[in-house]
């Protein structure tokens, strides 16, 4: 009986809107990944639950968490959520990146979140580490 009035309860709740506008109470984003290749990037977003979040992914399944995740990403046009677990996610970016030349060229993006720690890994396999982004840095790279 508790199991269903538990259910019932999560249920009628919206935790990723919830989530999405108190970040912080129910999701933490720790990490952010991305991996630049040409003008794309694979990104992955590393985020702790509270109890009744993971609970509400236990009952309720991980892409509920879509529409959170897609608000750090709000300023990139092209996205698509690959997998979404428990505790990370894998998004594609199409032209995060334009080409100059031989260069790429990375204008910065405002996030929907402040992540504790950003990692940018270039094609060369060199990386730069950001703490407490909000935005991604302007860059440039090079596809070796």
């Amino acid at each position: 009986m508790l199991l269903i009035a538990l259910i019932f309860a999560v249920s009628s709740m919206s935790l990723t809107g919830y989530a999405a506008s108190t970040e912080g109470q129910y999701i933490h984003f720790t990490g952010m990944t991305v991996d630049f290749d040409g003008t794309d990037a694979k990104v992955t977003l590393y985020y702790e639950l509270d109890m009744f979040s993971r609970v509400y992914v236990l009952l309720l399944g991980s892409c509920n968490l879509e529409p959170a995740l897609e608000t750090v990403l709000f300023d990139f046009e092209d996205t698509e959520v690959l997998e979404i677990g428990s505790s990370h996610a894998v998004i594609y970016v199409k032209d995060i990146s334009r080409q100059n030349s031989e260069y790429y060229l990375h204008d910065s993006h405002e996030l929907g979140v402040t992540v504790d720690v950003l990692t940018l890994i270039y094609p060369d396999g060199s990386s730069r580490r950001v703490p407490y982004a909000s935005s991604t840095p302007y860059t440039f790279y090079s596809y070796e």
